[in-house]
């Protein structure tokens, strides 16, 4: 295993990015083409809109809330071989799916079982990226993000071509077969050790914080302190991780409604099926571009990127009011043009923001239950706009409670926003530390230091240097 006292930057951390980048294609970009299959299973098995969603919340709520466990494994063995593993734990849920004979079986099959594939491939290729790169790291993930546009792109229009030549049952076979290349992408993501955790003074203190807390634990059951480590639970005793954690909850809920029911809207639209399905790949391509260009201005602009974090969640919750108002298939696509860009915007700065919040170190840990909050979200997002269609008998209301939702996650946020000569953290009892410099998502703040009233008790060490004394 290679040893460096700080991220590289680049390097072979680009052959990470790319196999980051063929996960997002290959295995995560799926959840988000799923809806293609939603219309399907709806008319086959003669289920409520409701009931069928589950397949697909329950699927993306196991990709994210099973992410502890993901990086638990990788804390036991690597990002390479837990990677790999879920390739194949994929394949065979989809495997499986062929035999199915109701939606509870598809929930089993697809929901958990390749979605726990998923997971173990999902989390571990983001924290590798978060190894590899420190400046330049909302450029990399943004890159690497990007796959899921690119997957939209592909996988919405294929799944629909598949389930006509083939039916539903030999699109899965096939996608099986797709979902196997995981494998190949896991091993590309070569073991990194950093030797200097590079985190900033206030997460050492924080730091030290849980490690006194879990002393206690480890007192009493010689066992805690061990699954403590493993599953990094004292990063939920952290103000900042937490609160961010519960907004990235509220975010996810808003924006998970759209896509398993946008295809099925634009149809009760009186949009053909095929154009339908275009309308996520359309998204696809914008947020391909979005993620990338997103990334790399926010690594050189000098704004904040909580704030650039947030100027996207306010966009999504507009475009999800104006949905519902796009009446015609050029009004649709421009929502989904407009959808793209914001998502753009907020997609790659959920791990550097992640990064922030919990120290390099345990980037792993951090992303494993930032995504626990996202996975509760989806399980609780398309059930929920299911059975508001249920209920109103058209899909407005979901749009509408969508963006209440997201414009909630951003009041949380405003929690974290520094007050005029505070750092980036939320306030507490305890003093800023004094620094020369605040070195705040890559944007350099000065501060001032106040001087002592009592100019008799500054020292004048530097004046008693001998050199000073001879020049004088």
């Amino acid at each position: 295993m290679q040893s460096v006292d700080k991220p590289p930057d680049g390097g072979w951390g680009w052959m990470v990015v790319l196999s980051t980048f063929l996960i997002h294609v290959v295995d995560v970009g799926s959840y988000r083409s799923m809806g293609v299959f939603y219309a399907e299973f709806r008319e086959v098995f003669q289920e409520s809109a409701g009931n069928t969603s589950f397949i697909s919340s329950v699927f993306v709520g196991t990709i994210l809330m099973c992410s502890p466990i993901a990086s638990a494994l990788t804390n036991l063995t690597s990002c390479r071989t837990v990677v790999m593993a879920g390739g194949v734990i994929s394949a065979v849920g989809l495997g499986l799916s062929y035999f199915a004979q109701n939606v509870v079986h598809l929930i089993i099959t697809i929901g958990l079982i390749t979605g726990f594939g998923v997971s173990l491939t999902y989390s571990p290729s983001l924290a590798m990226v978060g190894k590899y790169f420190h400046k330049r790291h909302a450029t990399a993930n943004g890159i690497a993000i990007s796959g899921t546009g690119v997957s939209m792109f592909i996988l919405s229009p294929l799944f629909q071509f598949l389930i006509d030549e083939f039916g539903w049952k030999g699109a899965l076979l096939i996608f099986a077969a797709i979902a196997l290349n995981g494998c190949v992408c896991g091993a590309l993501l070569r073991p990194i050790n950093l030797t200097d955790d590079g985190k900033d003074k206030e997460d050492e203190n924080e730091d030290a914080e849980n490690e006194d807390s879990s002393k206690t634990c480890k007192a009493i059951v010689p066992f805690c302190q061990k699954v403590l480590k493993m599953f990094d639970m004292t990063l939920l005793k952290s103000p900042s991780f937490l609160v961010y954690s519960l907004s990235l909850f509220g975010l996810t809920l808003g924006n998970s409604m759209i896509f398993v029911h946008l295809v099925a809207h634009a149809q009760g639209l009186g949009v053909e099926k095929t154009q339908a399905a275009f309308l996520p790949s359309i998204l696809g391509i914008i947020e391909a571009v979005a993620r990338p260009v997103n990334g790399w201005l926010s690594d050189r602009l000098p704004v904040r990127k909580l704030y650039f974090y947030m100027v996207g969640c306010v966009g999504l919750g507009i475009c999800n009011i104006a949905i519902p108002h796009a009446q015609t298939y050029v009004a649709l696509v421009a929502c989904m043009v407009f959808y793209g860009i914001s998502s753009g915007i907020f997609y790659p700065l959920i791990a550097v923001l992640v990064r922030k919040y919990s120290g390099v170190t345990r980037i792993s840990g951090g992303l494993g239950w930032a995504f626990v909050f996202q996975g509760a979200a989806y399980l609780l997002g398309q059930p929920i706009a299911g059975w508001l269609y249920d209920a109103t008998g058209n899909y407005d209301m979901s749009f509408y409670v969508a963006a209440a939702f997201v414009f909630v996650s951003v009041v949380i946020l405003l929690l974290l926003v520094p007050k005029k000569g505070k750092s980036w953290t939320l306030d507490t009892d305890k003093p800023v530390l004094d620094v020369p410099s605040d070195v705040c998502d890559g944007v350099v703040g000065l501060q001032v230091r106040q001087l002592p009233v009592d100019m008799d008790s500054v020292t004048h060490e530097g004046q008693n240097n001998p050199a000073f004394q001879h020049e004088n």
